[in-house]
């Protein structure tokens, strides 16, 4: 931000404790630096324990890959089975190519 400053560039923060605009680094500017890189950190070391406790569950079950995988022979659009399966558009991605992985020999 240093750099910002020297080069006449304003910085606005939009909330927390230093909301407002500013100019030149400040107390409340570095306070609000610290907290962010702290709360990142945090962030940071909650993600790593989550993984190593056994990581994220599969967003798809044997019910909804099915699902999907029977509207697609139906000749639904991606779109429809993600919203009707109430899933992302990248997960029924994922689950259509996996399916063909499977199916090459």
């Amino acid at each position: 931000m240093s750099d910002l400053f020297e080069r006449g560039i304003g910085v606005k923060v939009l909330e927390g404790i230093a909301a407002g605009k500013h100019t030149e680094r400040s107390l409340i500017i570095d306070l609000a630096l610290a907290l962010a890189e702290d709360r990142r950190r945090d962030i940071v070391r909650k993600t790593k324990d989550g993984f190593e406790a056994g990581g994220r569950r599969p967003v798809v079950d044997d019910n909804k890959r099915a699902a999907i995988l029977a509207r697609r022979q139906r000749g639904e659009s991606i779109r429809t089975i993600a919203a009707g399966v109430k899933v992302s558009i990248g997960v029924v991605h994922k689950a259509l190519t996996a399916a063909q992985a499977e199916q090459r020999p």
